[in-house]
């Protein structure tokens, strides 16, 4: 039997230093955030990266040489651990609602996808965190996104479902490598009414539920962002509300995977209607779990309707993955049949998230 999915993605921005601090066993799937594609959608400040790229085409992290050895060292002393590169990200998705759109864009990118992990076979398998389909919030100031996006997206999984398989065979011709295929995705009704996922789940492994983020400065209320369970029956703002919309769309209970955040969001400010006055302590509202130790006045208090923790206290509120609610989000998994757990991101944690990610208890004092 296959041990369950214990994923995180790591940031290249933040340096390899985690992944080398990363102890055997801990991780089954290392992601690693994010490759760029260039032409058609890139943003103004890729314009070196992507020189001379073609369109469609991939561009390494400057940090590439540095990752690839840092990952080959993991594995080293970790062999059964997948690494797999994510692709896009809420900055860098733009290009996926071009080349999704022709033939002729898919066979460019899954093109130069595949010789991405020809020259880099310390890699398992693609991610593809392509935010959003149907509609990308105009993250870079252009709006993108229509109906269509939800029968291109199942059309991009289904050719880089072929590509990597042609590349498996290519790359271990006597028996294959089965190179990896998942996606992250919001879990919204309103999201995944974008979208085919019953469809697209035929192509993939493993589908990373982003079951954070339903709350911060783009909300109107201070709430949890990551909670087990939607705090009234019907919002579908939670992990349980998630597989529930998933389930319905058809996409196999042991595809996915449960999302787990490694950073807290606050608010500042904060009313009886909970109303806020501004985001805390900047201005996404975004702390990591290994700072919020350090906040001053500030007191746990759990909240039973959505088994999630927060901070409180000076007319602040800070959600966030307690690791006794990751615990119990560990626990939701199983009894659901889910393939496992994973968070964003690794940099942020001090241990503790990760330790509970494996179910292990802190030790008694």
């Amino acid at each position: 039997m296959a041990r369950p999915v214990v994923g995180t993605y790591v940031l290249a921005e933040r340096g390899v230093d985690v992944v080398d601090r990363l102890p055997p066993g801990r991780v089954t799937h290392l992601l690693y955030a994010f490759l760029l594609v260039c032409g058609e959608g890139q943003r103004a400040s890729e314009a070196e990266a992507c020189r001379g790229q073609p369109n469609f085409g991939i561009a390494p992290h400057p940090d590439q040489a540095r990752f690839t050895a840092a990952f080959e060292r993991l594995k080293a002393r970790d062999p059964q651990v997948k690494v797999l590169a994510s692709v896009g990200g809420w900055g860098g998705s733009d290009p996926f609602f071009h080349l999704a759109a022709t033939a002729e864009g898919r066979a460019a990118f899954v093109g130069a996808a595949m010789r991405w992990l020809r020259e880099h076979p310390v890699f398992d398998g693609l991610d593809i965190d392509w935010e959003h389909p149907g509609s990308n919030g105009a993250v870079n100031g252009v709006a993108l996104g229509s109906p269509a996006d939800a029968g291109n997206y199942v059309r991009l999984m289904q050719d880089l479902r072929a590509g990597l398989d042609a590349l498996g065979r290519e790359m271990a011709p006597n028996g294959g490598r089965r190179y990896a295929l998942t996606t992250a995705i919001a879990t919204t009704r309103e999201q995944l009414a974008r979208m085919d996922m019953g469809r697209a789940a035929a192509s993939l492994d493993l589908v990373f539920m982003m079951t954070y983020d339903f709350a911060g400065p783009w909300t109107k209320q201070a709430a949890h962002h990551t909670p087990l369970r939607s705090a009234r029956p019907g919002e579908d703002g939670s992990l349980e509300a998630s597989v529930a919309n998933l389930l319905r769309d058809g996409v196999p209970a042991d595809k996915l995977v449960a999302g787990v955040a490694m950073y807290a969001r606050g608010f500042d400010g904060v009313q009886a209607d909970r109303s806020y006055a501004r985001p805390w302590p900047n201005e996404d509202g975004s702390l990591a779990f290994k700072d919020i130790g350090g906040l001053v006045g500030m007191k746990p208090r759990f909240d039973k309707a959505t088994q999630s923790w927060a901070l409180v206290g000076g007319g602040r509120f800070v959600g966030y993955d307690d690791p006794r609610a990751v615990r119990a989000k560990l626990a939701f998994a199983r009894r659901q049949g889910l393939a496992g757990v994973f968070a964003w991101e690794l940099s942020q944690d001090n241990g503790e998230i990760l330790d509970a990610m494996n179910g292990i208890r802190p030790a008694a004092r």
